[in-house]
């Protein structure tokens, strides 16, 4: 009951302009910043803002270094037509947030899409087998989820058989692979 008093007590709470009672207050991470940019249409603000944001990252802070590359994910898709570069920047962002642990189903979906729009069937598809293995978990508050991925999956392989994808390449190294996993563990 002390502790209770001492949260909710009139003097640990301050008072807003418009009269609430702020009990709590956290600061948003700056990627929030930037995601409300890139919504607003100011992507070059945005990733200059997430730029300097990965900078900063510290190797451990998994969940913030993925969600600042989905926004770079996005931010460079929704500006490609500025610069042939940025679909390539999106592809790169989309496979570092995977990389990071986002494993929604975003970073898996815009990936894939821009993989086959280039028309890197073999690598959509290694996408998708990796994100319909059964080691790889997606987060309940996904965009996304398998069953999607399976289906897509079923496409993909479909329109293989009809064009000519020669590339031998492999999207992910196995350690890649390995953090993929890893990490869309932790992200649940």
């Amino acid at each position: 009951m002390v502790l209770f008093n001492s949260l909710f007590s009139k003097n640990n709470a301050r008072k807003t302009n418009r009269s609430h009672t702020v009990i709590y207050e956290s600061k948003l991470p700056d990627y929030i910043d930037s995601a409300n940019k890139i919504y607003n249409k100011q992507y070059d603000s945005a990733i200059s803002d997430l730029k300097a944001q990965l900078k900063k990252a510290k190797s451990n802070e998994l969940e913030n270094i993925s969600m600042i590359h989905i926004n770079l994910m996005q931010a460079y898709f929704k500006n490609r037509s500025r610069d042939n570069e940025f679909f390539d920047l999106s592809i790169f962002h989309a496979k570092e947030a995977l990389k990071y642990g986002h494993n929604t189903g975003l970073a898996a979906f815009r990936l894939i899409v821009n993989l086959e729009k280039k028309m890197k069937i073999k690598h959509a598809i290694e996408v998708c087998k990796l994100v319909t293995s059964k080691n790889y978990h997606f987060s309940r508050f996904g965009f996304k989820q398998k069953p999607e991925f399976i289906e897509r999956l079923r496409k993909l392989s479909l329109k293989l058989e009809k064009l000519d994808d020669d590339s031998s390449e492999l999207f992910f190294t196995d350690k890649e692979k390995e953090m993929i996993i890893l990490n869309s563990n932790k992200n649940k």
